[in-house]
């Protein structure tokens, strides 16, 4: 019994949810889930948005880009370093200053007269959605046992889900009735909700050290590397795509010495983060135990991989729509609802599957090959309109997605120790960020690579954005939504790629159960526990038979003493007796003198 309370007192200080209320516990999901829909949802918010955006500010092709990239490469960049700052402030103070950095960005972008600002408000708000992303998944590692958080998990896939699939509609929706602004505003009143949410019901900080302490232990060597090498990388990436159909040719495109030195500056500076975490690092941001093994790599590329893919169905499907279909912002961003839907079941349900079988695979499996079979899919769409395409072809990517945003985490999580989860997270957002910051970059490139036009995706987008109003495109002869869709099946071919590569990881996966794994890992304190449990009946029982023979032997003892006292009675007897017999004898003598004596 006391193993067994010292088990559970350990388990509940390790996991404070298991010790809240019910009602406690759904305001911090609440507030994180609130928190973390408001981040996921200026990643899509602004793709229905951006045609009228760049006609309104004027915006250059490389504006214009950077409106889309800026958000999220400022995101990735921050990342580990918000991870890193929770360890030493703690999660809920960290996560409030991520959150008033977010609101910072957003009035800065509402507020917006150039399209220069509108990028350094977007740039500010990605600064705090990095924080945003990261905190909320860790939190959930801290207060929930394993078993626990694939239900949680679960509602921040659903979060995510819901804010793909809304985004564009209110994008759309905004930009035709009260203006574009308000992707932005609608922020605010929202976030100050969740800062108020937070600020009351988490009571969870993890700060074990002091701050000075904790700022001279940082990684701050790391944090530069990363954040030096994943802003050259990226802006280069931006700069090479944005320049490569400038209409005066300034841009250079990817044969700009610039373009060149931030590429190769940026991959080096990452390949020596690398080697710094693994060899001279003492508190590395990203541990080398986090990736010591096949499974571990294989979850990472996965994650990765479906973050790659998953922003190009958000992003580049409602731009088809508007751009050769020519729906309207509204329709468009609506018409990917046949996709959200199965993909909002499909994480629900994988997530249930797993807490309740342990098995991984079987959900992991599924996802990989319907999504692979959805994207390949996606080549087909052409320059009319075919709703029966339209719905099949998201109904099978959203069946493929939906398991792939927490399935693969958990199974990550159940192959590390407590300690490295919040690192191995911090690692599996940076990555995600920077596939999602790529993606974008990368169909844009092959976009305007396959057009060869100039202004490239810009232009095509702007007539798109004409066209929803009831403008025409392309001079209306079909030739620029043919080759516009030429460039998108181009593109479509890549991302199929990329979802092989999520096959081929999961050849790698552990075959092994989670829930067996978790019941594993609580039988040696059972087992101390039944141990200790016996041996006091062991002793109780030995005592008992002690006791018998030591009762035993008194009462022979007990015998024996009687005995021996009735023996010494018997003379003692026999010599009142014989007195007796005296003193009688005596009297009757007495009794013959007197008689002879008269």
């Amino acid at each position: 019994m006391a193993a067994l309370t010292r088990t559970t007192t350990t388990e509940s200080a390790m996991y404070p949810g298991s010790r809240m209320g019910a009602w406690r516990r759904r305001g911090i999901m609440l507030s994180l889930c609130l928190t973390l829909f408001l981040a996921a949802l200026d990643v899509t918010i602004v793709a229905t948005a951006l045609p009228t955006i760049s006609t309104a500010l004027n915006a250059t092709a490389a504006e214009y880009a950077w409106v889309g990239s800026s958000y999220t490469l400022a995101s990735t960049s921050m990342a580990p370093i918000w991870a890193k700052m929770s360890d030493i402030t703690g999660r809920k103070s960290a996560l409030i200053g991520a959150n008033v950095c977010f609101m910072a960005g957003s009035t800065v972008a509402a507020l917006a007269n150039t399209a220069s600002v509108l990028v350094g408000g977007r740039v500010l708000q990605g600064l705090g959605s990095g924080g945003m992303f990261i905190i909320v998944t860790i939190v959930i590692g801290d207060l929930f046992e394993l078993k626990d958080r694939a239900k949680y998990y679960g509602l921040t896939a659903l979060v995510w889900a819901v804010a793909g699939a809304v985004g564009p509609v209110m994008g759309g929706a905004f930009t035709q009735t009260i203006g574009w602004r308000w992707c932005f505003w609608i922020n605010l009143p929202f976030d100050a909700l969740s800062l108020a949410m937070l600020s009351f019901v988490l009571k969870l900080d993890t700060r074990k050290i002091a701050v000075l302490e904790a700022l001279k232990a940082l990684d701050w060597v790391g944090s530069f590397i990363i954040v030096g090498g994943t802003i050259c990388f990226l802006y280069g990436l931006e700069t090479g795509a944005s320049g490569q159909h400038q209409a005066d040719g300034s841009g250079g495109g990817w044969s700009s010495p610039t373009v060149i030195s931030l590429m190769v500056v940026g991959i080096a500076l990452l390949c020596f983060f690398c080697f710094y975490e693994a060899r001279v690092a003492k508190n590395p941001l990203m541990p080398p135990a986090i990736f010591a093994s096949f499974t571990n790599v294989a979850m990472y590329v996965m994650l990765c991989a479906h973050s790659f893919v998953i922003i190009a169905y958000s992003y580049f499907l409602p731009l088809y729509f508007q751009t050769v279909l020519k729906f309207s912002p509204l329709i468009s961003g609506i018409s990917i609802f046949p996709m959200i839907f199965p993909m909002t079941a499909m994480t629900y349900l994988s997530g249930q599957f797993v807490n309740r079988t342990g098995n991984y695979q079987i959900p992991i499996w599924f996802a990989v090959l319907m999504m692979t079979l959805g994207s390949g899919l996606l080549i087909n769409l052409g320059t009319e309109v075919s709703w029966a395409k339209i719905v099949c072809f998201q109904i099978i990517l959203g069946l493929g997605t939906g398991p792939l945003f927490q399935v693969p985490m958990i199974a990550l999580q159940s192959q590390l120790q407590p300690k490295l989860i919040p690192p191995a997270m911090s690692a599996l957002g940076f990555l995600k960020n920077l596939g999602t910051s790529c993606s974008i970059i990368v169909g844009t490139v092959l976009i305007q690579s396959r057009l060869g036009v100039s202004g490239g995706l810009t232009q095509g987008q702007h007539d798109g954005g004409g066209a929803a109003g009831g403008g025409s495109s392309g001079g209306g002869d079909g030739n620029f939504e043919r080759a516009y869709v030429g460039a998108l099946q181009i593109m479509w071919v890549f991302y199929t790629c990329i979802c092989v590569l999520t096959v081929l990881s999961a050849f790698f996966l552990k075959r092994e159960n989670i829930k067996n794994k978790r019941d594993a890992r609580q039988q040696p304190a059972s087992q101390d526990e039944s141990q200790q449990q016996q041996q006091p009946q062991s002793e109780l029982q030995s005592q008992s038979q002690d006791e018998e023979t030591g009762t035993q032997t008194d009462a022979d003892d007990l015998r024996t003493k009687t005995s021996a006292s009735e023996d010494e009675k018997k003379p003692v007897e026999e010599e009142s007796i014989a007195v007796e017999d005296l003193g009688q004898a005596m009297a009757v003598m007495d009794a013959d003198r007197k008689k002879e004596g008269l």
